[in-house]
């Protein structure tokens, strides 16, 4: 069967929505986006990022996890990930309602000109914050005397 829709969600949901909200970040990230409203609602997480002039802050909302359930890192591409992870249920219950979600919680930023050492990182009432100072502005280029 050919199918030109880039997934099923009918045979595959988690699928279907992991490519839908790549999508939605993707419009996100865009100018004058139409979408951040809507794609905020189908994130993982819901995160609020504040830029000052000394530093960036990220507070992103991650109720019922443990400190040790979360990772956060910055890689040398400049991308900030922040994953939580939380355990399936092993016990043998039947559900009469179920919309706490289970398994690994992912998103990923691009940020750049951060003093990497500087980043303080806490988490508390649900609230992780995470403090990136700025790197200050240099200007590469080089002013000639006239002779």
């Amino acid at each position: 069967m050919f199918r030109t829709i880039p997934f099923n969600l009918r045979e595959n949901a988690e699928r279907g929505r992991e490519v839908l909200e790549k999508a939605l970040e993707f419009m996100a990230d865009q100018p004058f986006n139409p979408m951040g409203k809507v794609s905020s609602a189908l994130s993982p997480f819901r995160v609020d990022v504040i830029d000052t002039e000394t530093a960036y802050e990220l507070f992103a909302e991650l109720p019922g996890f443990y400190k040790e359930q979360i990772n956060v890192s910055y890689d040398d591409n400049n991308y900030l990930r922040i994953r939580a992870e939380r355990p399936e249920n092993e016990m043998q219950v039947k559900y009469l309602c179920r919309e706490r979600r289970s398994g690994q919680f992912e998103r990923t930023f691009l940020i750049d000109g951060i003093k990497k050492e500087d980043v303080s990182v806490s988490y508390e009432n649900g609230i992780l914050h995470i403090m990136m100072p700025k790197e200050e502005e240099r200007d590469n280029r080089t002013v000639f005397d006239i002779d």
